[in-house]
């Protein structure tokens, strides 16, 4: 993160954070009427609030039902996480991330897109709108059906009708195409190069071709989303797309990505929430664990801390809800999503398990939202699926060489698993199941995304928590609407469960 934009994550940090009572006491002000506020700030407020849902509940609902991440720890008064592990997700537990989404980075959005529209500043209104399309990008794939059209028209709206999930996607593409067009316009009165926490850049010119790489990008996703549902629309444009004119991610550095500080306040919250509320409620999944040790994947020293802690070689251990005893004698998430490490060898215990306090970690580390691992792993499904431009064996190698670059693997050691596990063999079917299971690796920290490629594809095959631990007998398909919303809102429908699908999973 560029020294330049700190100030403004100070800023749009206070906006996600607690509210200033004191602001709204203030009774020389009228809290009802929207504060005239720049376009400058409030791309900083988007994009902080994005990228902290990026690392927050949403993130966390979903690495859970994934089983990336497990709540397998030593019992608590309180192990919320727990909870979220075998599907018990209530409208109350949405409440923060549903207001964040739409109360804040819609409306924010919404109000910066009219607002340099009327200004004469295209470059920020195209980006708004890829950032608004990200985001009901989403949104649609956690709950399905969500307010759209009426869902930042402020006072005018206070009761906002829930679109249908499969209109709203199509509109997003027409959202995307319409930020490209502005992007690319030719004059700007100003340019959201430095006022953002995602893609920050010295110039516009830099900042421009990254923006425009995600968007080629999103479209992708979108449209591979589709391959369940309607198979031939999925063929027809993303075979159109890749052998277009349309530029995508070319590097790790073309992610989309914020990154946090390592500072009170300003931490990515994988690490502020371990080290504090949510205190040993986190541990990585037996599922992912077990798929990576089966192929000694040199990802695993990024990913977790060894189990016992000076084993050697390393060895790790996933926990799962299914194990019949919880306790701490297991590994822990680490440096890749909770950032650089300190170890106070005093607190090991002697079975290799950790004391509170024995490794900290300074949070400077990314929400990673959209990868250019993914973006290989998708061109690979495409060039496989639907005879896409480009070779799937190419596009599936370098996916797994960018995650593990990502992750600080050393060149010798990428070579090697390359080596062993970089072919892609049998039927088309069996193939599909290798791309998605390495993406399931690469895309840990990737919030959502998982849980999609798993509704669409079946992969990676995962066993259920079933009942009567489970509130179910298979895997969720969708999250509750905020409580909030269902008791506040007439128009907003009734969920029955969470395994109401989206309409691309039917």
């Amino acid at each position: 993160m560029k020294k330049h934009n700190i100030k403004y994550i100070a800023i749009a940090c206070l906006l996600f954070a607690n509210v200033s009572c004191k602001k709204f006491l203030d009774v020389n002000k009228d809290p009802n009427n929207i504060i005239d506020v720049p376009i400058s700030q409030l791309l900083p407020s988007a994009s902080v609030n994005i990228g902290y849902t990026g690392a927050s509940d949403l993130f966390r609902y979903t690495t859970l039902i994934m089983q990336q991440f497990s709540a397998q720890g030593p019992v608590s008064s309180s192990n919320t996480m727990r909870e979220y592990e075998r599907y018990n997700i209530n409208g109350s537990d949405i409440n923060n991330q549903w207001n964040t989404i739409f109360g804040t980075v819609v409306s924010d959005l919404e109000l910066m897109i009219t607002k340099a529209t009327e200004t004469g500043s295209p470059h920020y209104a195209g980006v708004g709108k890829l950032l608004k399309a990200y985001v009901y990008q989403v949104s649609v794939d956690a709950w399905g059906d969500i307010p759209y059209a009426e869902a930042s028209k402020f006072n005018a709206g206070l009761y906002p009708k829930f679109d249908d999930d499969a209109a709203i996607y199509p509109d997003l593409l027409k959202l995307i195409d319409a930020a490209i067009t502005d992007i690319d316009a030719t004059a700007s009165k100003l340019d959201p190069n430095v006022n953002t926490t995602i893609y920050p850049n010295a110039t516009w010119a830099a900042a421009k071709e990254q923006w425009l790489r995600f968007a080629s990008t999103l479209k992708l996703r979108i449209y591979l989303h589709y391959s369940k549902k309607d198979p031939a629309f999925a063929r027809q444009n993303i075979t159109a797309l890749t052998a277009g004119s349309a530029v995508f991610m070319q590097s790790n550095s073309d992610n989309f990505q914020m990154m946090y500080l390592g500072e009170s306040q300003r931490q990515n919250p994988t690490a502020s929430i371990e080290g504090g509320q949510f205190r040993n409620q986190l541990f990585p999944h037996r599922t992912i664990v077990d798929m990576m040790n089966a192929k000694a994947d040199p990802r695993r020293s990024s990913y977790f801390v060894p189990f016992p802690y000076n084993s050697t070689p390393p060895m790790y251990k996933g926990s799962s809800i299914l194990d019949p005893v919880a306790s701490s004698a297991y590994s822990r998430l680490h440096t890749y999503l909770k950032g650089t490490a300190t170890v106070n060898q005093a607190l090991i215990n002697p079975d290799g398990s950790l004391k509170d306090g024995a490794i900290t970690y300074a949070g400077n580390a990314p929400a990673r939202m959209l990868t250019y691992a993914e973006y290989n792993f998708m061109r690979a499904e495409a060039a496989l699926i639907y005879a896409a431009a480009g070779n799937a064996q190419t596009f599936f190698q370098e996916g797994i060489r960018a995650s593990m670059r990502d992750a600080g693997v050393a060149q010798a050691n990428i070579d090697a698993y390359i080596a062993a596990n970089g072919t892609l063999t049998g039927t088309s079917e069996q193939r599909l199941e290798q791309i998605i299971n390495e993406k399931y690796i690469a895309n840990f920290g990737v919030m959502v995304e998982p849980w999609t490629d798993w509704r669409r594809t079946g992969y990676p095959v995962l066993q259920a928590v079933k009942k009567p631990l489970g509130i179910y007998d298979e895997l969720p398909r969708s999250l509750p609407y905020g409580l909030n919303e269902t008791t506040s809102n007439p128009n907003a429908p009734v969920k029955a469960d969470l395994l109401q699908r989206v309409f691309w999973d039917e």
